[in-house]
């Protein structure tokens, strides 16, 4: 059995949002009603959940809250300026969703504390334009004593036309304000009692099956592995059903125990030898502490990937800026919509450090994520991981004509124009990023504006086009300069054999890039303070100086990019904790913050002037860090590579903002490692595997975090025009999007509402499919990109035999079992190092060790055949 999840389920609280319930899970809710005759669906605090009441604020205005001692506690800190009548809104307490009928005759009441004297002023109306208020104190704020709690009860008939969106509200700033800053007001006990209320339909629980899968399915000759969630202390039985419910496999489980980053008891299933393809499978169990003791089902084959890889990539065309985004690109006419920004000039933004006196046209690129922001060094990882992606295909010598690789592959605008799409795509960025630097003539020429977006942050369910805010671009910072260094040099090698100017364009813009950075070694982007836009901090960049010089010696060869690089102490090397940024120490291998790695990767790859030790070291080095990211998931009770780490500070561990991104850019790392053992070790490509199980189900969560695809997909993710659950007339986001996933630092006032406390939940567990959860369940630009880049490997590489060849014996991977393979095993027993096999073909006799035990094995079976 499968349950389908509700976003809005808050799970202490079992409190549910009806206008975010779906309305065919609506109907096959249960008909047990729950909370007649109260329409106020959590009316104590008692439990620590705060939902589905939130706090709301509009700036200048400020409020924090917390939900203890039984109580919402909202504490105002700045207040509108204004002070008056027509700002008492900027901040808000509210609960919505209220459906107020004709005729009926409703009881209010609520008990208030505050520790200074204040107002309040309490409405109960529509929560939308023209926000009319069907019942309110007589239009007077209710004055309050500090530290007083006051109980108040008034009733009032429904005289208006039943209407379905409503809330109550409790503005509590402009002239409301309280003379002393900051100061707290305490609610509790609040109630809209209506005797023929009949209740809410209860909860639809999120699904808990105890055997957690990959929900899209196994590769046919890969490993296959799911986790299940049971204390028992002995193994316990597990069958492999088919799509006809008959049991084609079984065995016993493997005892893992305690899963530190979910707090899960689980064990692990290993049916890898089954390898019959077929769709409709599910795995089920004896005992587990959770139900239902079977798992959701799961294709095995060899084509798992190939609509999800096309899917990855055209989120980058979803989310442009400047351009229509029409039929038949968009896929769906839903998600068709006007341009946004078709004409983005800015100037700088008032009151930064920076007075460059000049506006700057940077219409075109992606939107950075949820909201309508470009911020370069956010933009630099996302546009090198997508050109990286077809340098990686062109260098492996893969077929350059299959998506997304080559013309009219990913139906773009740009498809016929006889050039690579993928390229095509990442140029669209490319070319707003270079509109990004300081022109000739001004102080800091050649520098980079570190980021442009809005004023003031928008709300959701608002279209790129209708952004009703001012933009500005705002300063520029070393960080953000050296990122164009590097993307544009990566960018002029790339276009070079299909648009020469182009690419001289982009190595001159590098260059000057370069060499202004050179000049201004030390303006960094601040850690904190911005409005409107992310911060994207960085004080360190060290990193970045040293994966543009790589990028510029890979494409010209020049002696000065060498002698940085080699001087450098990130030279050929591949972290797997992360500590420049806004990082502390988390398990990975690059971010925005942090992109040593990714130079390193370039010198690996792409052909250059290093000598052939260097190459090997480089590489050699990348498959080291893939062997660390292996031995995690080894250790990790869901098999994710990425191990919990410091998180905000240097006291608490678990999973830091966007760890799908670490997921998948450790996943690239495994891949590459795959690629340069010359595919004779399976454990690379397994890892790689395995990184996807997790994104795709066999997690704590039992989520798909991409959505269109699993049972138990991604549907709500963070987004401006993706906004179905926050307002009907909006779409719902298309397939191929990857959510940021679990965050242990739970930032959002709607994980916060929900009585998550940061070091208490289990990291594994600190997620939730809501469109209000921008902490948890974002999407960006730089989480796609490693997602589609490992999508479209597994694709590619995923549905072939291990190393060629899925024969015991054949360690040459030539499909046979003979005298080659038996002379390759000699020299590989007498110096491993000397030695090119297909080790995983080698242990004949399955004892985890090739020697000569083996070797008899091996001539057994050639002189049998």
């Amino acid at each position: 059995m499968i349950r389908k999840k509700v976003v809005c389920l808050i799970a202490l609280g079992a409190i549910m949002i009806s206008s975010c319930m779906p309305p065919a899970l609506a109907n096959a809710a249960s008909s047990n009603l729950v909370g007649a005759g109260n329409l106020i669906r959590n009316s104590t605090f008692d439990s620590g959940v705060g939902l589905p009441w939130t706090q709301v604020e509009t700036y200048p205005a400020h409020g924090e809250f917390d939900i203890s001692d039984g109580k919402f506690n909202i504490t105002v800190i700045k207040p509108d300026e204004a002070r008056s009548k027509d700002t008492r809104w900027a901040i808000q307490f509210r609960h919505r969703g209220l459906v107020l009928e004709q005729g009926h005759t409703y009881d209010v009441s609520f008990t208030v504390t505050p520790t200074v004297d204040c107002k309040i002023y309490p409405k109960i109306g529509q929560q939308g334009d023209p926000y009319k208020e069907y019942w309110n104190n007589n239009w007077e704020p209710i004055s309050l004593k500090a530290n007083v709690p006051t109980t108040f009860n008034r009733t009032f008939r429904m005289n208006d036309a039943t209407d379905k969106q409503c809330e109550f509200a409790f503005h509590l700033v402009g002239d409301c304000t309280g003379a002393t800053l900051p100061y707290t007001v305490s609610f509790d006990n609040i109630y809209v009692k209506d005797p023929q209320f009949k209740g809410y339909e209860p909860p639809i629980l999120e699904p808990t099956n105890a055997v957690r899968v990959n929900q899209v399915g196994y590769f046919t000759n890969l490993e296959k592995k799911a986790t299940v969630v049971s204390s028992s202390t002995i193994p316990i039985a597990w069958r492999l059903l088919n799509s006809s419910n008959t049991v084609v496999k079984s065995g016993i489980t493997t005892v893992f125990g305690k899963d530190s980053a979910s707090g899960d008891k689980v064990h692990t299933i290993d049916f890898s030898d089954y390898k019959t393809e077929g769709t409709g499978y599910k795995l089920e169990v004896d005992s587990a502490d959770v139900s239902p003791k079977e798992s959701m089902k799961f294709k095995i084959g060899t084509d798992l990937y190939t609509q999800m890889k096309s899917d990855a990539i055209k989120y980058f065309y979803h989310n442009r800026s400047g351009i229509d985004i029409k039929m038949p690109y968009s896929g769906r006419a839903d998600l068709a919509r006007p341009a946004g920004h078709p004409s983005d000039v800015v100037s700088n933004a008032p009151g930064t450090w920076y007075n460059g006196n000049y506006t700057l046209d940077v219409t075109g690129g992606w939107y950075d994520a949820g909201d309508h922001g470009k911020y370069v060094v956010n933009g630099g990882i996302s546009t090198w991981t997508m050109m990286n992606q077809y340098e990686r295909a062109l260098y492996n010598k893969q077929d350059m004509t299959k998506t997304p690789f080559g013309d009219n592959t990913i139906n773009i605008p740009e498809s016929g124009n006889g050039k690579p799409d993928i390229l095509d795509e990442s140029r669209w960025n490319l070319e707003a990023l270079l509109k990004m630097q300081v022109p000739a003539g001004n102080e800091l020429a050649g520098m980079v504006h570190h980021k442009a977006h809005d004023e003031r942050w928008t709300a959701l369910a608002v279209r790129p086009d209708q952004d009703p805010q001012k933009r500005f671009i705002q300063p520029p910072s070393t960080a953000a300069t050296l990122n164009l260094a590097a993307i544009a040099a990566q960018g002029a090698r790339t276009w070079k054999t299909y648009d020469n100017s182009f690419a001289n364009k982009c190595l001159s813009a590098a260059e000057k890039a370069w060499d202004a950075a050179v000049a201004h070694p030390d303006i960094y982007a601040p850690l904190t303070g911005s409005v409107g836009g992310g911060n994207y901090g960085d004080d360190h960049v060290e990193d970045e100086f040293y994966w543009a010089a790589c990028e510029l010696y890979t494409t010209t060869g020049e002696s000065k990019y060498l002698d940085y690089i080699k001087n450098s102490k990130y030279y050929l090397q591949m972290p797997t904790k992360l500590t420049g940024g806004e990082d502390k120490g988390v398990s990975g291998c690059f971010n925005w913050g942090n992109i040593q790695g990714l130079g390193t990767i370039t010198l690996a790859l792409v052909p250059n002037g290093l000598p052939k030790e260097d190459v090997n070291t480089a590489r050699n080095n990348i498959k080291a860090a893939a062997d660390t990211f292996i031995d995690i998931e080894n250790k990790e009770g869901y098999g994710t590579p990425m191990s919990e780490s410091p998180v905000s500070d240097t006291t608490s561990k678990g999973y830091p903002w966007g760890s799908n991104s670490t997921v998948a850019n450790e996943a690239i790392v495994m891949a590459y490692a795959n690629d340069f053992s010359g595919k004779t070790d399976s454990k690379y490509i397994n890892g790689t595997a395995r990184a996807m199980d997790y994104l795709l189900g066999c997690n704590a969560n039992v989520q798909s975090y991409i959505t269109g695809y699993g049972s138990n997909p991604l549907e709500n993710p963070h987004h401006r025009f993706w906004s179905y659950q926050a307002d009907n007339s909006f779409p719902k986001a298309p397939a191929g999007c990857m959510s940021g996933g679990p965050n242990s630092g739970l930032e959002d006032p709607w994980v916060k509402g929900s009585g998550w406390k940061p070091g208490v939940k289990p990291g594994a567990k600190c997620f939730m499919d809501n469109i209000e959860s921008w902490s948890t369940n974002e999407i960006t630009i730089n989480w796609n990109a490693p997602f589609a880049w490992i999508t479209s490997y597994m694709d590619d590489n995923g549905g072939t035999n291990i190393s060629g060849s899925g024969i015991k014996g054949d360690l040459n991977s030539d499909s046979e079992v003979d005298s080659m393979d038996y002379i390759a095993l000699q020299k590989y027993i007498m110096d491993p190092s000397n030695s090119n096999i297909n080790t995983a073909n080698a242990d004949l006799n399955s004892d985890g060790k090739i020697n000569t035990a083996d070797l008899f094995a091996l001539r057994k079976i050639i002189t049998s055949n």
